[in-house]
C-alpha cells in the first residue's frame, strides 16, 4: 500500500506521533510519502527510514488565494505520486489534504487523524463554518481516527460524524531512554538535593495555560523558598511569560529551560508534574510523566481524565483556575507521602493501560487496511 501522510506545522507530541507512525508503516510493508515541512534533521530522519519526503509548508492562517494555489500544488503531487490512501493529521492538513484528494478525480480513500479540538479558541462564525466543513468533508472521508475518547465524542456530537467512521487510537507513549542523570539537571541549574522541583513540559503557547501556572505558584513559592518551577519547552509566549514571572516577583524561582533533547533527565528530576492546559486532545506529556512515576496535577479537559483519576494517581482541576491549581499544588507540597503514592499509582496505571508505539502503529495500520 502506498500511503500519503500529510501534516501541517507541528511540534511536540503531534510531530512525534507522525514520525513514529510514518516509520512504523514502512516496517509494516507500506510505501510512505510524507508531505510535511519539518526541520532538516527530522527530514533526514524520515528519509533514512526509506520514506519519500516532499517539503510542503502550510500557511498559518486560512488565506483564500494562497490556499487555492497550495491546493493546486497538492493535487499535482497526488496525481504524480499516485497514493492508494491519503492520511491527514490535524485540521489544516485535513482541510487542504482531503479537499485535494477529493478533487483529484480518482477515488482515493481518505483518512483523517484528529489530534485536538478543532473549534477551540475560534469565534462563533468560524466555529460554525468549521462544523459545516467537517460534516461535509466527513461524509467523503472513509475513516477518522481520534487520539482520545473525548475527541471522538466531540467529532460525533459537534461535527455530526457518524460513529461508524470514528476510531479511537491513543497516541503512543514514546520509548524514552532511561535517565542516566548525567549531567544532573539539579547541578545544571544549581538546585540543591533538598529543594523541590515542580515541572511542566509544554509548548509555550496560550492554550497550554502556563500563565495560569505562574499565577498559581506566585502565592506558593514565597511560602516554599526551597521550591522551584522548571518549565521545559519553547514557543512564541516565552518572552511574555518571563515578563509575567518578573511582574509577579517570582523570577528567581522560575527556570525556563527551553527546548531540550534529553527530556528524560528533566522528568527524572521533577518531584511533581503539572499540565495546566486549557484544551488538549490527549496530553502526551502527562503519559510521559506517569511513566516517570510522577504525581500529576492536570486540567480536566479532553482526554486527560481518561488517564488521570482524581485523587488516585493525581489531581484534576478545572482549566484556567489558578486558585484550584494553587490548592492542588499546596496539598502535594505539604504531603510528600501522598505525592509519592500518586506517583507510584501513575506508573502502575501507565504500564497497565499505556499504548506502545508498536501497538499504536498496529491499530492505525488496521484502520487504514479497512479502507
Amino acid at each position: 500500500m502506498r500511503v500519503m501522510e500529510i501534516i501541517g506545522k507541528a511540534e511536540g507530541g503531534m510531530k512525534r506521533h507522525y514520525i513514529s507512525l510514518s516509520k512504523g508503516l514502512i516496517d509494516e510493508g507500506a510505501e510512505v510519502i510524507a508531505i510535511c515541512n519539518f526541520s532538516e534533521d527530522d527530514t533526514e530522519d524520515l528519509k533514512s527510514a526509506g520514506i519519500h519526503v516532499i517539503r510542503f509548508p502550510f500557511s498559518k492562517t486560512i488565506r483564500p488565494f494562497l490556499n487555492i494555489w497550495k491546493l493546486i500544488k497538492l493535487i499535482y503531487i497526488i496525481r504524480k505520486t499516485k497514493p492508494q490512501v491519503i492520511h491527514c493529521h490535524g485540521f489544516k492538513a485535513g482541510f487542504l489534504g482531503r479537499i485535494a484528494g477529493w478533487l483529484n478525480g480518482t477515488q482515493i480513500p481518505l483518512a483523517y487523524t484528529v489530534h485536538n479540538f478543532v473549534t477551540y479558541g475560534r469565534g462563533k462564525i468560524l466555529s460554525r463554518c468549521i462544523q459545516v466543513f467537517e460534516k461535509w468533508m466527513g461524509d467523503k472521508t472513509q475513516k477518522i481516527i481520534c487520539v482520545s475518547k473525548a475527541l471522538k465524542t466531540s467529532m460525533n456530537r459537534e461535527m455530526g460524524i457518524t460513529e461508524e467512521k470514528l476510531h479511537v487510537v491513543y497516541n503512543a507513549l514514546p520509548a524514552l531512554p532511561v535517565s542516566d542523570g548525567n549531567p544532573s539537571i539539579r547541578e545544571k541549574y544549581n538546585i540543591g538535593d533538598n529543594e523541590l522541583i515542580v515541572g511542566t513540559v509544554a509548548r509555550l503557547i496560550p492554550s497550554k495555560g502556563i500563565h495560569v501556572l505562574l499565577t498559581a505558584v506566585s502565592g506558593i513559592l514565597i511560602k516554599y523558598p526551597n521550591a522551584k518551577l522548571l518549565i521545559v519547552g519553547s514557543g512564541p509566549e516565552e518572552i511574555h511569560l518571563k515578563k509575567l514571572a518578573e511582574s509577579l516577583g517570582i523570577s528567581k524561582q522560575i527556570i525556563f529551560a527551553g527546548k531540550v533533547s534529553n527530556i528524560q533527565d528533566y522528568y527524572a528530576s521533577f518531584n511533581i508534574f503539572v499540565l495546566p492546559t486549557l484544551t488538549e486532545g490527549l496530553g502526551i506529556t502527562v503519559l510521559e510523566a506517569m511513566y516517570f512515576e510522577l504525581p500529576i496535577i492536570a486540567s480536566s479537559v479532553g482526554g486527560i481524565p481518561e488517564w488521570v483519576t482524581h485523587e488516585k494517581n493525581g489531581i484534576l482541576i478545572p482549566p484556567d483556575n489558578a486558585f484550584a491549581l494553587r490548592t492542588a499544588l499546596q496539598s502535594l507540597l505539604e504531603s510528600p507521602e501522598l505525592a509519592k503514592k500518586y506517583g507510584r499509582q501513575a506508573k502502575r496505571d501507565i504500564h497497565e493501560k499505556g499504548l506502545s508505539e508498536a501497538e499504536m502503529i498496529k491499530q492505525t495500520w488496521a484502520v487504514l487496511n479497512e479502507m
